[in-house]
């Protein structure tokens, strides 16, 4: 066995000569968030969606955070991706970063970037497009929503986003 040394490709870039220029997202991009609340009502059927923060696709996520009040009934809720209604507003992925989170009790905020199996933490350098699979970034927002199974109580169901750029 031997003692390793390895670098991460922007400190191999940032080590070479001449340097290599990284992406800002990468390395050294700007942190932004994004934060937003929805009401559920006890009427809401099955397969709600709660549109919660909007975020731009050349995004690399650092953090998304659920919290909700007990919401009786709703056994699960999952955490994914939608186009905006100035894109059709069609579900990308309904369980990109969370599948059947249970909120049938109250939450405080929790981390869900991670939940799902799609959000490799070998991939944390990554933006949402190359996140989605797609060959190019399309340069447009997307939402980041809960899809419930169903409702059967009100509640309050928040998020926080925070995300470089």
């Amino acid at each position: 066995m031997a003692v390793a040394n390895t670098k991460s490709n922007h400190i191999t870039n940032a080590d070479a000569s001449p340097v290599v220029l990284v992406n800002a997202v990468e390395y050294g991009g700007l942190m932004r968030g994004a934060a937003g609340t929805v009401e559920t009502l006890a009427a809401d059927d099955a397969a709600s969606v709660y549109r919660l923060v909007r975020v731009p696709s050349n995004a690399r996520i650092e953090s998304l955070k659920l919290a909700t009040d007990a919401i009786t009934g709703a056994t699960a809720a999952d955490v994914g991706v939608y186009q905006t209604a100035a894109n059709g507003g069609a579900v990308v992925d309904a369980d990109f970063f969370a599948t059947d989170v249970d909120i049938s009790s109250a939450i405080a905020f929790t981390e869900v970037l991670l939940e799902a199996t799609a959000t490799d933490h070998a991939k944390c350098d990554m933006p949402l497009w190359e996140l989605l699979g797609l060959s190019a970034d399309p340069v447009r927002e997307y939402d980041i929503c809960v899809t419930v199974n169903d409702v059967t109580a009100a509640g309050t169901i928040s998020m926080k986003a925070l995300y470089s750029i």
